[in-house]
């Protein structure tokens, strides 16, 4: 059945997906010490090693066979030129030294206004270019009066801006595919591979940047070092990780108040032990510690999701060993006290004397044992024997 993409998300996620992939294209040709950042200034940013934005984009996408990003009374084109002719004016985009860009994955008409803007260079082109952009202004839509307005009334900036503006057209996954393989000089045979891993941890990073309320900002350093990671993947470099005494130092009383009401505390609240208080202390400082190690090393590139899971998949498949070993227990019939008693077995023996591996070396205790935190927090798995009575998926 044929989908009427007029009528569904579809063109809106397509644009928000177009952005990070620009992105990662400017991201493999930038300075050791650059960033690219998404969302702070414009769609797309690289900001240099003193925190000076040099190179902005505005990008524009469409999957419409007739689309058009940028037409003359759009407002793609016009807020975007009154995006930079504001900034122009309150010093915050410093023309002489930064670089615009409008970018589509669409080829534009000949004729189009934003194709006479990006190759005004000489006086009489610009003030073609304006004379047109006032033409454009006649009778404006009513949606973007104002905004149309705002540019117009600002035609000795316009003189300035419009000579700095480029355009790049036809810019599709293929063609951003080809920029990627030849920015890094990837051979054919790994190129495909290794773009695709790229293409993963920079969107990961991105969404661990944005659920923490952040304007992603991704460093160069940090693709250069997941760039090694993915095209020595079969070497198996080792990992690094960090001792639990320099993670946990970073840990705050306040973050481990904040996880208090999670499940997996929950969980470790229905066994009994004698230092019950202690364990369960030790395993909120384990699953903070874990997390926070798990981020670091997918920020800095050693680790992507397909490794995540496998520690997931190895912890998933020893508990699932203990808690079937334990659980023959309950042929008779138990107290609470009991059941409770029988909770702290099945957590013992699933996590003491293992650890987990990744990419066939061992990993470290808190990374294990903050893994199992994290199972029991979603909840996959449980401790009490009927663990999942008490914490039923929702």
């Amino acid at each position: 059945m044929a989908i009427d993409t007029q009528h569904t998300a579809t063109g809106q996620m397509a644009g928000y997906l177009f952005q990070p992939d620009r992105a990662l294209v400017l991201l493999c040709s930038c300075k050791s010490k650059e960033a690219v950042s998404i969302e702070l200034v414009d769609d797309v940013a690289t900001v240099d090693e003193k925190g000076n934005i040099i190179y902005r984009e505005q990008d524009k996408s469409s999957i419409q066979t007739n689309g058009h990003p940028f037409k003359n009374r759009s407002k793609d084109l016009w807020n975007t030129l009154m995006i930079w002719t504001k900034e122009i004016k309150n010093g915050t985009l410093k023309i002489e030294t930064t670089r615009l860009v409008c970018v589509t994955n669409k080829k534009l008409d000949n004729d189009s206004l934003i194709k006479k803007i990006a190759i005004a260079s000489n006086a009489e082109e610009i003030d073609a270019a304006i004379s047109l952009l006032k033409t454009a202004a006649t009778k404006p839509p009513a949606g973007i009066k104002k905004i149309i307005e705002t540019v117009i009334a600002e035609e000795e900036i316009l003189k300035k801006l419009i000579p700095q503006i480029t355009l790049i057209e036809e810019n599709t996954f293929e063609t951003r595919t080809i920029e990627i393989a030849e920015a890094l000089s990837l051979t054919d045979n790994i190129k495909e591979n290794v773009i695709e891993s790229l293409r993963g941890w920079f969107n990961e990073s991105i969404l661990k940047q944005l659920e923490k309320g952040q304007a992603p900002i991704i460093k160069k350093s940090d693709f250069n070092n997941r760039f090694t990671k993915a095209v020595n993947k079969e070497t198996n470099d080792r990992i690094v990780f960090n001792v639990k005494r320099l993670v946990k130092s970073t840990i705050t009383e306040i973050d481990r108040e904040k996880v208090t009401d999670r499940i997996f505390v929950k969980q470790m609240e229905l066994i009994e032990h004698p230092d019950k208080n202690e364990i369960l202390l030790d395993a909120i400082d384990d699953f903070l510690c874990s997390e926070s190690e798990r981020t670091r090393l997918t920020l800095k590139g050693d680790i992507d999701r397909e490794d995540l899971n496998e520690i997931d998949d190895g912890c998933r498949e020893r508990w699932k060993e203990a808690f079937r070993r334990k659980r023959t227990a309950l042929k008779i019939k138990m107290s609470e006290v009991q059941m409770a008693e029988l909770a702290f077995e099945i957590y013992d023996s699933t996590i003491s004397g293992y650890i987990a591996t990744l990419k066939g070396i061992e990993t470290i205790s808190y990374l294990t044992k903050g893994t199992f935190h994290r199972l029991a927090d979603i909840p996959e798995i449980g401790w009490h024997p009927d663990w999942d009575k008490h914490f039923p998926k929702i």
